[in-house]
């Protein structure tokens, strides 16, 4: 079956140990399940450098050491909190900018607008930002285990 599905990234600043940016992409893909599972993973890796970036909701803040507010960021935890929803005014945006599709309807065409299905199937990606700017998609196992070594010795 064919369907909308979304690679979802959110954007980790090494050096405040902070997600401060969002960033999604949606593909139509035909497949089981598992088959969409692994083309969202392969692209997860690249398509992020293309994919428009949004902001972190502003009910997202975080209180610093020096006791001021970081507002539009996060701790690393709540992307995977489903309670705190972070993609979800996200969906939104990427949902009003999909293209119309053109469908002949007598002698001329229509445009239907295009929907993302209620629960879309979705990978979602932490792209870890290093103090140079260099970014690492973490996607597999290892990428995680590197990840972890990386924040072990900044002592977090």
């Amino acid at each position: 079956m064919t369907e909308l599905i979304v690679n979802l990234w959110a954007i980790y600043d090494a050096d405040t140990g902070l997600v401060y940016g969002l960033s999604g992409k949606v593909y139509n893909v035909s497949g089981d399940e598992q088959f969409k599972l692994d083309v969202l993973k392969s692209l997860a890796r690249t398509d992020y450098v293309t994919a428009k970036r949004y902001q972190i909701p502003s009910r997202f803040e975080v209180i610093a050491t020096d006791g001021s507010i970081k507002k539009n960021v996060t701790h690393l935890n709540a992307i995977g909190d489903p309670n705190a929803v972070i993609f979800g005014d996200m969906f939104l945006n990427i949902e009003s900018e999909l293209p119309p599709q053109l469908v002949m309807q007598g002698n001329e065409f229509v445009e239907i607008k295009q929907f993302l299905p209620d629960d879309p199937l979705c990978v979602v990606t932490t792209l870890y930002e290093d103090e140079c700017g260099n970014i690492t998609p973490i996607v597999t196992d290892s990428d995680r285990e590197w990840i972890r070594e990386q924040e072990r010795s900044r002592g977090r």
